[in-house]
């Protein structure tokens, strides 16, 4: 389930998406294939046979395979070149299955797996011993492609004693895309200033991309969590593992559920993080899960006191500003492109509700949320369109995007199958009621309620609950959860527990979403559950592997990104002309600040005589010296900033920041200071240092009043 800021919207609308044309339909086959299952199925329960043995029954009934050939193919891994790695540290490889193991004589697609080897040392590049069972990574969204799981797991300390595989699922990336151009098609029709009809043009957007595919031959049913779940136990046949661990967090929490019903006797022990649960339970109540994400926020920063003095008040005024933005939303016009032919943006209140909500993912982030919730609700309350001019560009110019792939298709038909649409439907009007403001700002309700149906019309119809009954299972499992998890929240995880006769609940007191992939310590605490499943459970890494966090409060506040932003998107030449003016003040000042003290060090050492200069020499050094130590101090700050979190910068920095800043007014008071003495001494001083004397006060006067107009003063 991971999403971010700039994502949420296509989120939001994706939490429902489908087709629109009630009268577009499957192909034959599938409609028989369909109509022959609703058979079966009702067969089976008038017979009253457990939904587990009904599955396998029809699936043998069909006589379908799990694979359509018994040797995996090996590939180059699509991300070469893009992804550091020597050979045999990974490898690629490809297997091809049923696209729809329920209808008979379904054609064939292939899938693309990962392997990443097990590297035979720790973090500190110890050896170690290796293990001979491998786990199987269940991968996120839905939808999320496999790269960006290569890049973060490659590292992981998992991978010190186990290989790692990755099955980049059916439909997605490498594994047969079926909606490459999911957000790219006919986007003139994209732009609305109605929150409602913005969403359904998202709907639109989703039935393109599902008619589309039906048209091409793509059986969109086969595309669900259960047939996820069957693909990854053909690539254990494939494989020849007798059996595996398996590892599954936010989606792949689900998959691996669903895994357990499918292939028991090929799980060796399991752990599944941020749980979704098998049949969804209260999952898409966001404004719900939110409410109590904010409880937890501000509770959290009224135990701190500087967090409590500096943000007193603010959780009123934010969803005040959120309620402005649901009332009000912004209209910014752009340079018409690709992404915007009609050249306008509007900015709904989901991404001042989205942004705080998505940041909560990673625990690294929490520090810079007090402060970012803060710099949202005042762009609201001053109403500051140049702030939305810079993030209309960004979002213009095909930025926000999450740095990770989705094949939105794939998302689509799961959303729709397994239920997300429909459980979303069924809490709207309860969490519009319950929570008004962020329900408006998450989902339009009437659009919300439309959603099942416009599944079902693009041919995406809902499977049998009884399907997804929570799993009943005496396997290993450990069910893993962060207390501080923003859509998948500890109490989703203690509603599944029950099913699970060996299974222990943990939580991770200060961890967001997925902490045995993002925690430090997580990857050696897995391997050692994997070692011996039935030994007791560490309980260290857990309690100590990640600390509180310390908000930032205060921070020093300026508004250099997005006003960068906006004059880029208005005037490119005019925003080149400052960047010039800047750097050419910026370059004689450092350049005056390091050759002054060495050339005094260089005429007491030799004796040369010194022009009599009345203190000029000494005013134009502090003067440089100080804007030196003011930019060099703001870089740091800013660096510091983006290790806490990089959308902070768009408000502020971190709070040393400030004295940093005050630098920029007093290097600007000693060079005036410096330019008057050095003109009053003129006669005194020889021409060449008179020149150089007044150039670099010159150019310490215009570096500060730069950094004024560029809101780097500390007022």
């Amino acid at each position: 389930m991971r999403h971010t800021f700039f994502f949420m919207t296509a989120f939001l609308l994706a939490l429902s998406a489908h087709a629109q044309d009630p009268e577009s339909t499957m192909p034959e086959v599938v409609d028989e294939a369909v109509a022959e299952l609703a058979d079966q199925a009702e067969a089976l329960s008038a017979e009253e046979t457990p939904v587990d043995e009904a599955l396998a029954e029809a699936s043998v009934d069909v006589e379908m395979e799990w694979l359509r050939h018994p040797e995996p193919d090996t590939v180059v891994c699509p991300f070469r070149g893009r992804i550091d790695y020597e050979p045999g540290e990974i490898e690629c490889g490809l297997i091809q299955v049923p696209e729809n193991r329920e209808v008979p004589g379904s054609r064939t697609i292939e899938l693309h797996y990962v392997r990443i080897a097990a590297t035979g040392k720790d973090h500190e590049d110890n050896e170690v011993e290796t293990r001979d069972d491998p786990v199987i990574y269940l991968t996120g969204g839905p939808g999320v492609t496999v790269e960006s799981y290569v890049r973060r797991l490659k590292d992981h300390r998992l991978v010190s004693r186990r290989d790692l595989y990755i099955l980049e699922q059916r439909g997605i990336g490498n594994s047969g895309d079926f909606c490459p151009f999911f957000d790219g098609r006919n986007r003139a029709g994209m732009s609305s200033s109605d929150q409602a009809e913005a969403e359904r043009a998202g709907y639109d957007q989703a039935e393109a991309c599902i008619r589309s595919a039906i048209e091409r031959g793509v059986d969109v049913t086969g595309y669900h969590t259960f047939e996820n779940a069957r693909d990854v136990k053909a690539l254990r046949l494939a494989l020849g593992l007798e059996d595996w661990n398996v590892w599954g967090i936010s989606y792949g929490s689900v998959l691996g559920q669903a895994y357990m019903k499918v292939d028991e006797e090929g799980i060796r022990a399991a752990v599944i993080d941020a749980i979704v649960p098998l049949d969804l339970g209260e999952l898409m109540r966001l404004p719900h899960w939110h409410t109590a994400n904010l409880d937890r926020l501000f509770e959290a920063c009224d135990s701190q006191p500087d967090c409590a003095r500096v943000y007193d008040g603010l959780r009123e005024r934010y969803m005040a500003a959120i309620q402005t933005l649901n009332e009000n939303p912004v209209t910014v016009e752009v340079e018409a492109s690709e992404l915007y032919p009609e050249g306008e943006i509007t900015i709904f209140a989901n991404v001042l509700a989205g942004l705080p909500f998505s940041l909560m993912y990673e625990q690294k982030n929490h520090p810079a949320l007090m402060a970012i919730v803060d710099g949202l609700t005042r762009v609201v309350e001053s109403d500051d369109r140049t702030f939305w001019k810079g993030l209309a560009e960004a979002m213009s110019d095909g930025g926000g995007g999450m740095g990770i792939g989705i094949s939105m298709g794939m998302a689509t038909a799961v959303r729709c199958q397994d239920g997300y649409v429909d459980t979303a439907a069924r809490f709207a009007a309860e969490d519009h009621e319950l929570h008004p403001i962020l329900a408006q700002a998450f989902g339009d309700q009437a659009v919300t309620e439309e959603g099942p149906a416009r599944c079902r019309e693009a041919g995406l119809p809902r499977r049998d609950p009884a399907e997804s009954a929570p799993v009943q299972t005496d396997l290993p499992v450990i069910v893993a959860n962060g207390r501080w998890d923003p859509i998948t929240p500890v109490a989703l995880a203690e509603y599944i527990m029950p099913g699970f006769e060996n299974g222990q609940l943990v939580v991770f007191p200060h961890a967001g979403h997925g902490p045995t992939r993002s925690i430090k310590c997580a990857g050696d605490w897995l391997n050692a559950y994997y070692d011996d499943p039935s030994a007791p459970l560490d309980r260290e890494c857990v309690d100590e592997g990640e600390e509180a966090a310390e908000f930032i409060a205060p921070y020093f506040r300026t508004s250099l990104a997005t006003d960068a932003l906006a004059l880029m998107g208005e005037n490119e030449d005019r925003l080149k002309a400052h960047g010039a003016w800047f750097g050419l003040s910026a370059g004689i000042s450092l350049l005056a600040a390091f050759i002054l003290p060495l050339a005094w060090i260089g005429r007491r050492f030799n004796g040369h005589y010194l022009d009599p200069a009345g203190g000029s020499r000494l005013l134009v050094f502090l003067a440089t010296g100080l804007a030196a130590s003011w930019m060099i101090g703001l870089g740091l700050a800013a660096y510091a900033t983006s290790e806490v979190n990089e959308a902070m910068l768009i408000f502020g920095m971190v709070p040393w920041a400030m004295y940093f800043a005050w630098l920029g007014p007093l290097s600007v008071l000693f060079a005036v200071f410096a330019l008057a003495q050095t003109w009053r001494r003129r006669t005194d001083i020889g021409l060449a240092s008179r020149i150089g004397l007044l150039l670099s006060s010159l150019a310490v006067i215009s570096l500060g009043l730069a950094g004024q107009l560029w809101s780097l003063w500390p007022f």
